[in-house]
């Protein structure tokens, strides 16, 4: 079987997602068989697990984000011409919709993976999330089948009345190998608290600086990520504090070392639709702290495998990061630990979706095999 996966961003929680699932895929289905069409400027964002791993990669031009999808449909058509997968399997919204208002290739069936709604955006206004809400209710019909990477995607796929049918819940997951890294030196007697994901509105950076801002002398933050999505200029520009150090963008590893050094990892996100960095930091049993949005209340068990806050609110993020104790974080770090070897192990996840992409093949003629084929370079451009 060949898998032709597309996304019009692998920055943050979709390239891990992406980073766990392809490989394993070459593994089932073999190498030359599995094709990944990402931006051509985040190529370096590209972890080495996933392209050492026989993954064919095709790029496209990304100059800005609305002329990044336009030119993802132009690529996208321009591969069908000579690929034609059983699978086509979308990732977030400028994927989804490319591939689910294009003509569908004979004997491919397409999958959608919106790795959080975006009519889910909390910082939209309400118009805008009701005509997102009726756009992914129309193209539902548009896809074969929809991959639901937690319980409350699922349930709000349903709110906007996406049929249950539609849908499968397959939870996002990592591998159950932790990485063999050293802890980065931290030498601090203070609370180590780390922020890893973009510095955007969503992933709510500035909500913990709010929230740190009078502890300098109890706290010490290490914040790693960059400005993705938001302009500059914006809020996310982030304030010059002695007890807070900004570092670039890391690898999985890198990340892994930092979590190892630090006592608590913070994810402040105003909108989740999972919140793969929490299962991360679970994994290496570093205690993790959350907003209760979405997917992270899920991972977290409303509480009872990490510690809660109210979204978007620095004061009670502060109260929770003062009534820490060394015991609770010790306790929290166990039981997150256990929560994750449980749970969110990955190859519960493969095998998922494994199952879909068989049951959706069988309905589906053969595609022609004079047109299965790559562009002979694995890191082809597609202008």
């Amino acid at each position: 079987m060949k898998v032709l996966h597309l996304c019009d961003s692998i920055i943050g929680g979709t390239g891990s997602y992406l980073t766990e699932l392809l490989p394993a895929q070459v593994a089932i289905y073999g190498a030359g068989n599995v094709a990944l069409l990402i931006p051509g400027d985040q190529e370096r964002y590209i972890e080495d697990s996933l392209r050492n791993s026989g993954v064919e990669f095709i790029f496209f031009s990304r100059p800005r984000r609305a002329r990044g999808v336009m030119n993802l449909a132009r690529s996208y058509h321009r591969l069908l011409k000579t690929y034609r997968p059983a699978i086509i399997h979308a990732h977030s919204w400028g994927a989804g919709l490319v591939t689910r208002v294009s003509r569908r290739p004979r004997g491919s069936s397409i999958i959608f993976c919106s790795h959080g709604w975006a009519f889910d955006i909390n910082s939209l206004g309400w118009t805008t999330k009701r005509a997102l809400a009726l756009m992914e209710r129309v193209l539902a019909a548009r896809a074969d089948h929809i991959i639901a990477i937690s319980r409350h995607e699922f349930e709000r796929g349903r709110d906007i009345g996406i049929p249950a049918a539609k849908m499968s819940v397959i939870v996002n997951s990592i591998s159950g190998s932790v990485p063999t890294v050293p802890a980065e030196q931290w030498d601090d007697k203070r609370l180590r608290i780390l922020f890893a994901g973009r510095f955007d509105r969503q992933k709510g950076l500035d909500i913990l600086l709010r929230a740190i801002e009078p502890l300098h002398e109890k706290v010490t933050v290490r914040a790693i990520g960059e400005v993705v999505v938001s302009a500059p200029g914006s809020s996310e520009t982030q304030p010059s504090w002695p007890h807070v150090t900004y570092l670039s963008w890391r690898g999985r590893d890198g990340v892994a070392a930092q979590m190892l050094a630090s006592d608590l990892l913070v994810v402040p996100s105003r909108w989740e639709g999972f919140g793969l960095v929490a299962l991360e930091a679970m994994r290496l049993s570093v205690p993790v702290a959350a907003s209760a949005v979405g997917g992270l209340k899920e991972i977290l068990g409303d509480g009872e495998y990490g510690f809660l806050f109210p979204p978007d609110d620095a004061e009670g993020l502060r109260q929770c990061i003062e009534a820490l104790t060394i015991e609770k974080l010790n306790a929290m770090a166990r039981k997150g630990n256990q929560r994750f070897l449980d749970d969110y192990r990955a190859d519960k996840m493969v095998h998922g979706v494994e199952r879909v992409y068989n049951q959706l093949a069988a309905t589906r003629p053969i595609a022609d095999p004079a047109q299965d084929r790559l562009p002979e370079s694995s890191t082809h451009l597609v202008h």
